[in-house]
C-alpha cells in the first residue's frame, strides 16, 4: 500500500458528507482496504486504468453491456483505477 494512494483514493470519496455515507452508513468504502480491490477473485491483478476518464468510460461500457451499475475507485495498491460493483448494485 502506498501512502499517496490512500490520501488519493480518499479524496476520491468526495465530500465529507459522501465518505462519511460511504463509511459508516453503507459500509462500502471499506472495501478498498481489502486486497480484493486489487485483485480479482482468481488471485490476478484487475485491470488497470490510468486515468478516471478512462475507467469511466470502460464503465459506461459495462453498464451498457451487463445492465449492471459499476463505478470507478482509485486503488491503494497501485497507481491506477479500477471498476467495482457494490453489494447493493445501484
Amino acid at each position: 500500500m502506498k501512502l499517496k494512494n490512500l490520501i488519493k483514493a480518499l479524496k476520491h470519496q468526495g465530500p465529507i458528507k459522501r465518505a462519511f455515507r460511504n463509511f459508516c452508513v453503507t459500509g462500502n468504502a471499506w472495501g478498498l482496504f481489502h486486497k480484493r480491490s486489487h485483485l480479482t477473485i482468481k488471485g490476478k491483478p484487475k485491470v488497470m486504468y490510468n486515468t478516471e476518464a478512462t475507467a469511466k468510460k470502460a464503465t459506461e461500457s459495462m453498464s451498457n453491456k451487463t445492465g449492471k451499475y459499476f463505478s470507478v475507485y482509485k486503488c491503494i495498491y497501485c497507481d491506477g483505477y479500477h471498476l467495482g460493483r457494490n453489494r447493493d448494485n445501484k
